[in-house]
């Protein structure tokens, strides 16, 4: 009976982690609350042009519960128990088109709630009986001491302030100690009411989610505890649970004044952790998680598989010079690459200071990123352009439905010699005419590079034109190359504060209500001024970190 009692308690904790995706956090209750809506759906009421007068929002977030990624999974696993875990089975994390890692995005299918339950019970089984002694947080306790049912009281509490990253409640403790109570002689190992407890601790979804619920499910508008905003720098800033000096600023009530917020956020972006944590944005926000999975047309650019670790490197070292924490805006989008040795030749054309054609100039200069958003076996104007558009100017381009022209076809009928004319004629057809207005013409300004990122001068004995124009922005005018591009981009304001909006997607894991978040201001006025750390800074000190409201 009290194996079957302990099945039930276990199968009720973990239908509340299979339930845990659908939580719109009305309480504490984390399985009564509809399912919160995917990005796409977030997306839908931004407008095309996003730079028109904005009214000021209010600086809460939605409450919401917000899933650990496999990396962030298995360093909670590692700083619970120790232990290393093994995540290469659970399935691919799926990209929502934004940023990965965004917190309503999180959804646990069947598979992974079935990798995250064999995980817990492969974790449990392989504990030794001195690890599990060790979980005990007692000072004066022996360090060999056999476990005994007595110490139930001290393990279950330490077992779940570990696990929870932060004090059990009442019913916590009432919960666990009664699946450890059930477990008593079960089998005859005197470990087993022990690994019980670990086991349902790493299926229960306040292991597997962060928290933003506050301490009182009766209140709408609220501030998030202290723990719930020391798992939010944490996750959010290093991609790792919070560490104990974190977790004791928690205790202490410092990271619910605005002060010990300011100096803890400080203290984090020291670390080394945060600065791959700006890195993993800058990454992300260019597209380039995935580079070393692309690929090209082999008989057209037989040369790139095996270049793309030296070009992600070049980008790797290139954004940590400009792109970290004392990088500027204008130097991200202005600086001069150093090309390697290695890639020069490959690269072809030698870079020039004067700033010419051949000239390799700031981040959408990098090799990676010009053949991230190119096609397999061509460059894609378009394609470019389009990238320009979401991610620097955050502006959706909303592209028409299926019966648009096969470009394909554009291409045999007409048989153009160059991208440009392709396109140009492509351009003309009706159905395609407003999306390549504002798009090619930024797309043009890349066509000196092929889809590979190499440089050139001709295309099929044709000289390259790459000059277009910048339009629908606060900084319009023709553009003789990408350059041009870039330094008006870098003199944008609209450019500046999509990087703000890029940012606050990515530490703060949610769609912007509107221009007007509070949040985002400050964050645009840190960069606009300032580094990027000063735009993280902002961010991750702002009301946005604490405050929350439940949705009606």
């Amino acid at each position: 009976m009290l194996q079957v009692r302990s099945a039930l308690v276990h199968k009720a904790l973990w239908l509340s982690l299979l339930l845990a995706p659908q939580i719109s956090c009305q309480g504490a209750d984390l399985s009564t609350a509809p399912w919160l809506p995917a990005e796409a759906m977030a997306m839908q009421p931004m407008q095309d042009r996003p730079y028109v007068a904005a009214g000021v929002e209010p600086a809460a977030l939605r409450a919401r519960t917000w899933k650990l990624t496999h990396r962030q999974y298995a360093a909670a696993v590692k700083a619970f128990i120790g232990a290393e875990v093994d995540t290469s089975d659970f399935e691919v994390e799926l990209d929502n088109g934004v940023y990965p890692n965004m917190s309503s995005s999180g959804l646990v299918r069947v598979s992974l709630a079935r990798s995250y339950y064999d995980s817990a019970e492969r974790i449990a089984a392989a504990l030794t009986a001195e690890q599990l002694s060790a979980l005990i947080d007692d000072p004066a306790r022996p360090a060999r001491q056999a476990l005994t049912p007595a110490q139930k009281p001290a393990f279950v509490a330490s077992a779940i302030r570990r696990a929870f990253r932060r004090p059990p409640t009442q019913e916590d403790l009432d919960t666990y100690a009664e699946i450890f109570d059930q477990q008593l002689g079960a089998d005859g190992d005197e470990t087993s009411p022990f690994r019980a407890v670990i086991r349902t601790l790493l299926s229960s979804p306040f292991f597997l989610y962060r928290t933003e619920i506050g301490a009182d499910p009766a209140q709408q508008a609220f501030e998030l505890t202290d723990y719930e905003v020391a798992s939010l720098l944490s996750f959010s800033l290093l991609d790792d649970p919070p560490a104990q000096e974190l977790l004791q600023a928690a205790a202490r009530g410092e990271l619910t004044s605005q002060a010990g917020l300011v100096r803890h956020v400080n203290a984090l972006l020291d670390t080394p952790e945060a600065a791959t944590g700006l890195q993993t944005f800058m990454l992300q926000w260019l597209k380039l998680q995935r580079f070393l999975e692309l690929d090209k047309d082999a008989p057209l650019f037989p040369e790139f598989r095996a270049m793309r670790p030296a070009m992600l490197q070049e980008a790797l070292e290139y954004l940590a010079a400009n792109g970290g924490m004392t990088g500027t805006w204008t130097g991200l989008l202005t600086t001069p690459i150093a090309v390697a040795p290695g890639l020069v030749n490959y690269y072809g054309g030698e870079p020039s200071a004067q700033g010419d054609v051949g000239q390799r100039l700031g981040v959408l200069g990098l090799g990676a990123v010009i053949a991230a958003h190119s096609r397999l076996n061509g460059t894609s104007p378009t394609q470019r352009g389009l990238f320009i558009r979401d991610r620097l100017l955050c502006q959706q381009i909303h592209l028409p439905p299926d019966t648009v022209p096969n470009i394909v076809e554009t291409l045999a009928t007409g048989l153009p010699k160059t991208t440009r004319e392709m396109y140009e004629m492509h351009a003309r057809e009706p159905a395609c005419a407003s999306c390549h207005a504002r798009l090619d013409g930024i797309g043009f300004s890349f066509e000196h590079f092929d889809a590979s990122g190499r440089y050139r001068n001709t295309e099929n004995g044709v000289p390259i034109d790459a000059s277009g124009e910048l339009v629908d922005s606060d900084v319009d005018g023709p553009l003789s190359s990408y350059s041009d591009l870039a330094r008006r981009l870098a003199n944008s304001a609209w450019a500046t504060e999509c990087m703000a909006l890029q940012a606050f997607r990515f530490y703060l894991g949610q769609i912007e209500a509107d221009r007007g978040t509070p949040a985002v201001v400050a964050a645009r006025t840190a960069l606009a001024g300032g580094t990027f750390r000063a735009l993280v800074t902002a961010l991750m000190t702002s009301a946005s970190v604490r405050q929350r409201v439940r949705q009606p």
